[in-house]
């Protein structure tokens, strides 16, 4: 397949990598800094976890080019970019998936590319370092995908063997807003926490009640979005915030946040993307204003950082 990838950060890079190891024609779409390393070193991707590194020469953009034909668009930009890449876009002949944490926007994206729009959320994180991309593949979550149309389409099911192929297990979601809702129920909570201790995830692991208070701010989170008819949290995330007792999540975040993951997984991105966090921490409150049940953890923790 010839993918083009808009968006050579962590994830775009990942995702180039371990597809180009598969074996399709992947051109990425790059700015700054970024596109001088991409020529100049090629693409590096080290799985932090295994230490295997995946090197390869790959065709780089600064625009897409109309003239050169693609079967699918994969944009891994951060939310507060995804509006603006549309100009981008317009005039590609292929479908596009938003590759990130649209909730909110998926109406608007949708409304300005048509039936082509599809969404998606990546099983991956990590840091740059340099020309290089250090990354680990989370394998408590899959790739999310899905279609505005909430069916499991035929486009989305070959999105998904193509992902499969490549290593990526995935999962369709059939509302990809009430996923993308649910997954910042998840994450505000967490990048909160992290601001408190100057984005150090070790910190958090030493602070039991911070660590507690993350975790009864999304468990609310969570207990407002299933009153309100939300039927995509994640089953992992269901069972740990919802069925087992507060100490397990706790604990689980602990160690998390103590290891290697905490940076690579949460922190990296938390510290670099303050906007990002900030737009979905309003998309989030609107949210759960609108169903109306109280958060008063997750209110506080908002609060703190004026969010």
């Amino acid at each position: 397949m010839r993918i083009l990838i808009v968006g050579a950060g962590v994830i775009g890079s990942v995702y180039a990598g371990r597809l180009l190891e598969a074996g399709h024609s992947v051109t990425l779409c790059a700015r700054g800094q970024r596109i001088n390393q991409l020529r100049e070193c090629g693409l590096i991707v080290e799985d932090a976890q295994t230490g295997r590194t995946l090197r390869g020469e790959i065709p780089v953009v600064a625009v897409p080019d109309t003239g050169r034909p693609c079967d699918f668009v994969l944009v891994a930009v951060r939310r507060d970019q995804m509006v603006g890449t549309l100009s981008l876009l317009s005039d590609l002949d292929a479908d596009v998936m938003f590759f990130g944490n649209a909730a909110g926007l998926t109406a608007q994206l949708t409304g300005a590319l048509g039936r082509r729009t599809m969404f998606g959320f990546p099983a991956a994180g990590g840091i740059s370092d340099g020309a290089t991309v250090r990354y680990v593949q989370i394998r408590q979550q899959k790739t999310m995908l899905a279609d505005p149309s909430h069916r499991k389409s035929a486009r989305v099911k070959a999105i998904a063997a193509m992902l499969g192929a490549a290593g990526f297990p995935t999962h369709l979601a059939r509302d990809a807003e009430e996923w993308l809702i649910a997954h910042a129920a998840f994450v505000v909570p967490i990048a909160l926490a992290l601001y408190r201790v100057e984005v150090d995830p070790r910190r958090l692991a030493a602070d039991d009640d911070l660590v507690a208070t993350m975790v009864r701010a999304t468990r609310e989170a969570f207990q407002a979005l299933r009153q309100a008819g939300n039927a995509e949290i994640p089953s992992n995330l269901r069972a740990l915030y919802l069925r087992m007792p507060q100490c397990f999540a706790v604990h689980y975040w602990r160690t998390t946040m103590a290891g290697p993951r905490g940076e690579l997984c949460f922190a990296g991105h938390t510290r670099a993307a303050p906007d990002e966090m900030a737009s979905l921490a309003s998309v989030l409150r609107s949210a759960l204003n609108r169903i109306g049940r109280p958060t008063p953890v997750l209110a506080t923790l908002l609060a703190d950082q004026s969010l």
